[in-house]
């Protein structure tokens, strides 16, 4: 490992810095891909995250493996392993959304001249369900049938980050490692413990080894899994066969997703929403890895806020194209500690709302042609500027007076199966708000929700019938030093136990045609879908429907 954190710089950063403070200590290495990487250093069985950026936009990666620390927050109660004491009472918005500013309080960065976003901090992902904490649901509400915590997080002192390729193909990892000077003696002890701390990393990208165990919908034997199994999946040498195949099944169906939609139009006539975001579930046997499932779907969709997240019990296989925040402090408060000024705190937040979607074209001609449809469709010009007003006026609650502006409006991004209308939505935080108070503001986004965020939610609930989960909520990783980026988990893959769940949505408006809707969800999932088939070499089908996600004809299970 080339080490580029100078011992000398170091010991200045260490002698100026609290007891708490975590400071990088640098190294770099050259790879082929940082996704065989990852899956090199990967323990199975243990959490690990691979973030990174694609699909046309430039930005930064990251992937950890072997975190310090891990947090659980339950539908009950909070876990955290280890425990660590003391680190007092929050003033945030949901105790969800406090156990999390807790993690982040556990030390503060000090960077030097380190550039990369994330030298360290902690990555995991917030259930939708957090909303119950933030806004009032019905008691009668969707059933929670999965049991899933409302946010997991873990704590990476040890980083792999990159930008883009070099021009001969290959890529530098950033090997960032942070000790924290108080576990230490002294700050070449810190120095020293940092340079081995990346020194491992580097081994076992080296020297481990890519292939990842059975599919979790087979134990070692190759038989199914038992039901409820909330084990991850364990690593051995034999992967999932070839000839392996699933079916992933609608919990509506055409017909009854055609109701939800005719549901929301009466709501909507009744003036309790001006627009509602209503999804399907699919599911399917878990036939292959996550690892394998990403592999497959990074190829095939690349997506600006992709990303793997590995937990025991749950895994997110995520081609998320929407950015729910990004928060880029510009000054030295890591939280944004809360005082008496309600001015500009500095740090900058951005959003950015999508609404608005069509399939691909199977030519340039014919996607030109549906670019040119999207764009002059008054009914999703109309629902797009009214989600842009509801980003708008979430970021207002923690922005400056007169900071939030539109410096993007209704650009098209296309991906391999839809393209979609974006705009990009600015603020500067106040300086009497919080990340915590910020992250709740916009949370969930409203592009996924609808208009009026509360009224909708609970309309939302009683018509899709079970808890969605991860699925709207937030994929993310936070920094000890402020810096927050959150991705929509939309376009994702959770499995839990031996099952892969599927939501797939669309905005429902007065006049939408409830066809119209159900056939924008399944293009929704196709690219999904379409990856778990690479991955098995076999056809996957929506059930019910006579007509798969896939766009092939499907054999209907009656």
């Amino acid at each position: 490992m080339e080490t580029v954190t100078d011992r000398e710089r170091f010991r200045r950063l260490a002698a100026d810095a609290p007891p708490d403070a975590r400071i990088p200590v640098e190294g770099r290495v050259a790879v082929e891909d940082p996704f065989d990487a990852y899956r090199r250093a990967r323990r199975g069985g243990r959490p690990g995250i691979f973030y990174e950026t694609t699909g046309g936009q430039s930005g930064w990666g990251h992937f950890g493996v072997d975190p310090a620390e891990t947090l659980t927050v339950g539908p009950e109660a909070v876990v955290r392993d280890p425990d660590h004491p003391g680190h007092g009472d929050y003033a945030a918005p949901s105790p969800t959304l406090s156990a999390l500013s807790g993690l982040l309080d556990a030390g503060r960065l000090v960077r030097g001249d380190c550039d990369v976003p994330y030298p360290c901090g902690a990555f995991g992902w917030l259930s939708y369900d957090v909303a119950r904490e933030l806004e009032s649901f019905p008691e009668d509400g969707a059933v929670d049938d999965r049991g899933l915590p409302r946010l997991q997080a873990a704590v990476y002192p040890t980083l792999a980050s990159w930008e883009e390729p070099r021009p001969d193909g290959e890529t530098t990892l950033r090997i960032t490692s942070c000790p924290q000077l108080a576990d230490h003696p002294d700050a070449d002890a810190a120095y020293d413990a940092g340079v081995a701390a990346g020194g491992d990393l580097i081994d076992r990208i080296r020297d481990g080894d890519p292939e990842v165990g059975p599919a979790p919908a087979t134990g070692d034997d190759g038989a199914p899994a038992p039901d409820g199994d909330e084990s991850g999946p364990p690593d051995c040498d034999d992967a999932a066969p070839a000839s392996a195949s699933a079916t992933f099944e609608s919990d509506c169906g055409r017909a009854a997703y055609a109701d939800r939609v005719r549901r929301v139009r009466e709501s909507i006539r009744a003036g309790d929403t001006f627009q509602a975001n209503v999804s399907q579930r699919l599911a399917a046997p878990a036939a292959v890895h996550p690892v394998t499932a990403y592999a497959a779907l990074r190829a095939r969709n690349p997506a600006p806020y992709s990303g793997l997240v590995e937990f025991p019990g749950v895994d997110l296989v995520s081609a998320s194209p929407e950015l729910l925040l990004r928060r880029e402090p510009a000054d030295d408060d890591p939280v944004g500690d809360s005082g008496d000024d309600e001015g500009a705190g500095g740090a900058r937040l951005e959003t950015e709302p999508i609404a608005g979607t069509r399939p691909r074209g199977d030519n340039p001609e014919t996607d030109d042609a549906l670019e040119g449809e999207l764009t002059g469709d008054e009914k999703e010009r109309a629902e797009h500027a009214m989600l842009v007003d509801l980003e708008r006026n979430d970021l207002g609650k923690v922005s400056a007076y007169g900071s939030v502006s539109v410096p993007e409006y209704r650009r098209v991004d296309r991906y391999s199966e839809v393209m979609h209308l974006v705009s990009l939505v600015e603020g500067t935080e106040r300086a009497d708000r919080s990340l915590a108070d910020t992250l709740a503001a916009v949370f969930p986004g409203g592009t996924i929700t609808g208009a009026p965020k509360p009224k909708t939610m609970a309309i939302i609930d009683a018509l899709e019938g079970t808890r969605r989960g991860p699925y709207t909520g937030a994929m993310f990783a936070a920094g000890f030093d402020g810096h927050l980026v959150a991705n929509i988990v939309i376009r994702t893959l959770v499995r839990t136990g031996d099952r892969y769940h599927l939501r797939v949505g669309a905005g429902i408006v007065h006049d939408s045609d409830p066809e119209a809707e159900y056939e924008e969800t399944l293009a929704k999932a196709r690219a999904l879908v379409r990856s778990v088939d690479d991955a098995l070499d076999a056809d996957m089908a929506v059930e019910g429907d006579g007509a798969d996600a896939t766009g092939r004809d499907a054999e209907v299970d009656e």
